[in-house]
């Protein structure tokens, strides 16, 4: 699945190529039935704004309506000049976006949603998103307090939880959780206030640090996919299990499941500033 530094750098890439102009959207054969009825009222509409938000990508059109897109595990996003060959089939595409000189195309995204003005903010599954840590309005106190609405919650369980912060996916979770030596089992309500501040300053760390590479995570990914490695950082051994449903990582030694005892030491933000 594609998380959310990923998102922001594909619609960053997909706002150069389309925002401010005039396109035509298409619908491909696999796209939502009910979508396809809707395709002449796309046709030579102003595309206003092109966003991500979490996982999710949002095309705000001239008339209010937005066009959502996510890509779950399979997705794609490609651009072309305009009637440039692809390199996938057709029959693959669910959303051709197209100007007078570019073409974007998501192949294969399972989830495109046309929404009327107003309704994303009022839809229960789609809408009602917690903050992005790489937008602008991204809010530290809405975290915490949508955070704390479930405090027996295992902190990595709710960090994937994008009703609770969005756009974070299990590699960053893991990574950011051993940067900040939690362990994923530890209950929301045991961390300390210093606690939560290193799990948030981990957090925007890594996904800007992945932003700004443009996808490379070789350069930070310590824990991930190296159980009985030892640790890179106390020569402990790594951990592997599954929470919630996904693989999980963490060092049995420096993310102990009780409340650590030393935060903030030099150490660590000598560490935070390095990753």
């Amino acid at each position: 699945m594609a998380e959310g530094p990923l998102v922001h750098r594909l619609a960053r890439d997909l706002s150069r190529a389309l925002k401010g102009k005039r396109v035509e959207v298409e619908f491909g054969p696999k796209s939502p039935k009910a979508l396809k009825p809707l395709e002449p009222s796309l046709q030579g509409v102003r595309l206003r704004d092109v966003e991500a938000f979490g996982k999710q990508f949002r095309f705000s059109f001239e008339d209010g309506r937005i066009l959502l897109v996510h890509l779950m595990m399979w997705g794609w996003w490609r651009i072309y000049r305009t009637g440039e060959p692809w390199e996938r089939p057709r029959e693959r595409a669910r959303v051709v976006m197209r100007s007078a000189d570019r073409e974007a195309v998501a192949f294969s995204a399972p989830v495109v949603r046309l929404f009327g003005p107003g309704e994303l903010a009022r839809d229960k599954t789609w809408g009602g998103l917690g903050p992005d840590p790489l937008r602008k309005d991204f809010s530290a106190a809405e975290f915490r307090r949508r955070l704390y609405l479930k405090p027996s919650r295992a902190i990595g369980e709710a960090l994937l939880d994008q009703r609770v912060i969005s756009g974070i996916g299990n590699i960053v979770k893991i990574e950011l959780l051993f940067g900040a030596r939690v362990h994923p089992r530890r209950s929301v309500a045991s961390l300390t206030p210093k606690e939560l501040g290193w799990v948030l300053a981990w957090t925007h760390k890594l996904m800007t640090k992945w932003l700004k590479e443009r996808g490379n995570e070789d350069e930070w990914i310590r824990i991930y996919r190296r159980s009985g490695r030892p640790c890179p950082r106390c020569g402990g051994r790594i951990q592997r299990f599954v929470q919630g449903g996904r693989t999980t990582y963490a060092c049995t030694a420096c993310q102990p499941l009780r409340k650590a005892r030393q935060r903030g030491s030099p150490a660590m933000i000598e560490e935070l500033g390095a990753a």
